[in-house]
């Protein structure tokens, strides 16, 4: 269970518009009432809060809105960074069959495999563990869990104005699991 004082990094780094905070409840009453008191209390409008239960079949958008970006990027990522893998490869094969020992000068071809292929992979491999979120999956862990328990989840995404850390506080005084993570 997280506090509010940011364990997450990445959230407590990240502007607020970019937070999202989720609360698990146990039943629709109790999350229905503290998304009331939270609009009542604090700037949070109810077009920010997302109210998932089991049976909202549309829980995946509410918590990953811009998938198509997220896409995007993870698209990108893997061409630059394959890219690079495979001009450094180039450039140490280059090297190797102008400069290196007699093996790589008589088989400039096997050289360049050799170096080449493991140059795109290592740029593929570094490019997919940039797309992992790890803060991301946590919150989406907690909401499926939820979920699954027939319990119900409050996910709210904040604006720049909003404070992460007192919706968070809010929160907690109302749920007992609160995680945060950027968007």
């Amino acid at each position: 269970m997280q506090t509010a004082n940011h364990e997450n990094l990445r959230a407590s780094l990240a502007p607020n518009d970019q937070i999202q905070v989720a609360a698990i409840f146990e039943d629709k009453l109790s999350a229905k009432k503290t998304i009331q008191q939270l609009a009542n209390s604090t700037d949070v409008s109810t077009d920010q809060v997302a109210f998932i239960d089991a049976s909202d079949t549309a829980m995946s958008e509410k918590l990953e809105q811009e998938s198509k970006s997220i896409g995007k990027n993870l698209w990108h990522s893997h061409l630059m960074l394959g890219g690079v893998g495979f001009l450094v490869g180039m450039l140490a094969a280059f090297l190797l069959v102008s400069f290196g020992p007699e093996l790589t000068k008589q088989n400039p071809l096997f050289t360049y495999i050799a170096l080449i292929s493991p140059g795109i992979f290592t740029g593929l491999f570094v490019a997919g563990l940039v797309g992992l979120r790890p803060d991301r999956s946590e919150i989406v862990q907690a909401v499926r869990h939820a979920i699954r328990r027939n319990h119900v989840a409050v996910v709210i995404n904040l604006k720049k104005t909003q404070s992460a850390s007192d919706i968070a506080s809010f929160l907690h005084s109302r749920s007992k699991n609160v995680v945060e993570a950027v968007r």
